[in-house]
Order: structure tokens, then C-alpha cells, then sequence
């Protein structure tokens, strides 16, 4: 476990389960959470994305972190999509923020767009784990709620061919890292405190969708 890859993910371990083994996500995937729930989700989601891809425009010309910001990941345009019609077509009202989401876009707002330590942390959270579990989740959840590729489009990537071969140039960007052992931990830090973002936010959605609200059937 030489690389910063490697010591990246062990260094995160805890934080990621913590934040897969989150309620509502186990019950999404159980089928247990109401289409209401799976929307109110996209949504967070799309809040979260704008803010970070907002962030990967302003990340394009730095030197340490443009290798990240491909807008091959870009999710926005997708969740858009998807929360159009997992709202349906007469226009539901739309999906406020719950409050670990308003901290998550905040916390992305304030530190991303000016630290390339802050932004590569966040973006190896989200988009390593959507190219990872995330197309599992994807696949999941089309089949629970019906949806075949309408409404789960933030699931797939069209735009890379090759996920495996996309994930491993993704670790070695992180081991080409130019930065000091002080801004890797920094960098490890913060994708830490991503993950407990991410879990707050699934434990608020747990929180305003439980369990007998009914299921996804």
C-alpha cells in the first residue's frame, strides 16, 4: 500500500461504510423507501453536483487538480432529467434541500472552487463511487421502481466506455499527486468529512421517508 490511491482508501474506509450502510440507502436498495423518497434523493443529488461541477469549471486550468475536472463525469444535465421525470409530467412541487445538504453544497461552495486539495477530495468521494457501487445502485433501482433507463440516467456514464480502465488512470492521477505529505493528509481529511456529509444526508432522508411510508411498489 505504497501509493496515495491505496492510502487514500484505507485512510476512508470506516466513513465509506458508514455512509453505504446508512438506512435509507439499504432500504432503497431493499425496495422499502416510497418513489417519493427515491426523487427526494435525486434531488439532494442534483444540488450537491451543481455546486461540485461549478467547481470543476473553475478547477479546468489548475495545475494540480484539471486532470479531475473531465466533464466526461458531468451529472448535472442527467439528474435534471431524471428528477423531471421522477416528478412527473403534471409537475410536482419541487424537493427542498434537507439540512445535511445545505451543509454539503455549502461546504463545496466555500472551499472547492480556490483549493485543489478540497475539490480532488470531493470529487474522488462522489464520482470514484458512482463509477464503482454507484452503476450497481443504478441497475438496482431501475428494476425496484420500474424505471427501465427513464429516471436513472445519473447512473450511467455514456461518455466513458471503459469504467475499470477509467478508475484505474483516475488512482494513478492520485499517486502522480504533486503535493506535500501535509496536503495529502489534508486531502484525506477532507474526503473523510465527504463521506459523513453523505451519510447525514442519507440520514435525514431515512428521517423524512421511513420505512412506513410504504414501499417502492
Amino acid at each position: 500500500m505504497t501509493g496515495f490511491a491505496a492510502r487514500l482508501r484505507a485512510a476512508t474506509r470506516a466513513e465509506h461504510r458508514d455512509a453505504e450502510t446508512r438506512g435509507f440507502l439499504t432500504r432503497l436498495l431493499g425496495g422499502t423507501v416510497p418513489p417519493a423518497g427515491f426523487a427526494a434523493l435525486t434531488a439532494q443529488y442534483l444540488i450537491v453536483y451543481r455546486e461540485l461541477e461549478a467547481a470543476a469549471a473553475t478547477m479546468r486550468d489548475n495545475p494540480v487538480a484539471a486532470g479531475f475536472a473531465d466533464p466526461a463525469l458531468a451529472r448535472v444535465a442527467a439528474l435534471e432529467t431524471d428528477l423531471a421525470h421522477l416528478r412527473g409530467s403534471a409537475g410536482e412541487p419541487a424537493v427542498e434541500p434537507v439540512e445535511a445538504t445545505r451543509r454539503y453544497a455549502a461546504r463545496l461552495r466555500e472551499y472547492c472552487h480556490t483549493s485543489p486539495v478540497h475539490f480532488i477530495a470531493h470529487h474522488y468521494v462522489r464520482y470514484l463511487g458512482d463509477l464503482s457501487g454507484g452503476r450497481l445502485v443504478g441497475r438496482r433501482v431501475a428494476a425496484i421502481y420500474g424505471l427501465e433507463r427513464a429516471g436513472t440516467a445519473f447512473y450511467r456514464f455514456d461518455r466513458i466506455a471503459d469504467p475499470a480502465a477509467y478508475k484505474a488512470a483516475y488512482r494513478a492521477r492520485l499517486d502522480a499527486l504533486a503535493l506535500t505529505g501535509p496536503e495529502l493528509a489534508a486531502l484525506a481529511g477532507e474526503a473523510r468529512l465527504a463521506f459523513a456529509l453523505n451519510a447525514a444526508m442519507f440520514q435525514e432522508l431515512g428521517s423524512a421517508y421511513p420505512e412506513d411510508l410504504g414501499s417502492a411498489a
